[in-house]
């Protein structure tokens, strides 16, 4: 059983990270943390280092806290929100952790296009941290 968190780099997305963290050091459970990078012409070298240097710091992260994690920079040709419901069949999560921007009130139900797509087509639970 495991909890999968998307990142994208952002502080939202590592208070997610820690959230997942936490929830799976109370579950004993692992972390898969993620970033997808749509590749081909979408995508260059110095996307892929920022994806590998993201996931060195949720591996960091995740050592401090104690947590097991495995890191996967996702580069399938989908969208992000697409690819993170996929990988999360894949390996059975049992949760799907993103974060999310602060929003005023009127844009508080307006989520961003990886999170939209996560929260309707997931079938595991959808938790937004922000």
């Amino acid at each position: 059983m495991s909890i999968v968190v998307g990142l994208d780099g952002s502080d939202r997305s590592f208070r997610a990270l820690r959230f997942a963290l936490e929830e799976a050091k109370l579950r004993g459970m692992k972390v898969y943390a993620v970033h997808s990078l749509f590749g081909g012409e979408k995508t260059d070298m110095e996307d892929i280092e920022k994806g590998k240097e993201i996931l060195e710091e949720a591996k960091r992260i995740a050592k401090e806290l104690d947590v097991e994690i495995e890191t996967k920079l996702l580069i399938r040709g989908k969208a992000p929100g697409e690819d993170i419901v996929d990988f999360a069949d894949e390996v059975n999560a049992v949760m799907i952790v993103l974060g999310m921007k602060r929003r005023s009130l009127v844009e508080e139900v307006i989520l961003g296009k990886a999170a939209k797509y996560v929260v309707v087509k997931a079938k595991q639970p959808v938790v937004l941290v922000k």
